[in-house]
């Protein structure tokens, strides 16, 4: 309750710290690896590329593409049509051509910054 400057100066406050917030996560997103991305070389490849979301979206197809039995009817590549993301038939190709992901990646997932 208040007049508007000052329901305006709380809701800025807010604001700056959800910035602020959004700034560490996008830092964080930049720098940390979780340790258990490190020990497939696609992963880390990634890092500092796309969001932490991404990596584990990406994370679960792969460890579905790695099952001694997968093939690609299993796959449906709902990841890829949904989020834009590899699904696990993808990585599968990509894993045993020897090739790199980054390329195959939706811009929304590499953006890591408030600017651009």
């Amino acid at each position: 309750m208040g007049d508007l400057t000052s329901c305006w100066d709380e809701i800025y406050k807010m604001l700056v710290v959800q910035f602020s917030e959004i700034q560490g996560s996008f830092g964080r997103n930049k720098t940390v690896l979780e340790h258990k991305y490190k020990k497939f070389k696609m992963m880390r490849e990634l890092e500092g590329y796309v969001s932490r979301h991404a990596l584990k979206f990406i994370y679960d197809e792969l460890k579905c593409s790695k099952t001694f039995d997968f093939c690609k009817d299993d796959c449906g590549c709902v990841q890829k049509t949904s989020y834009g993301l590899p699904c696990a038939c993808i990585l599968a190709m990509k894993s045993k051509q020897k090739m790199p992901l980054v390329l195959d990646i939706y811009p929304h997932w590499k953006r890591l910054n408030v600017q651009g």
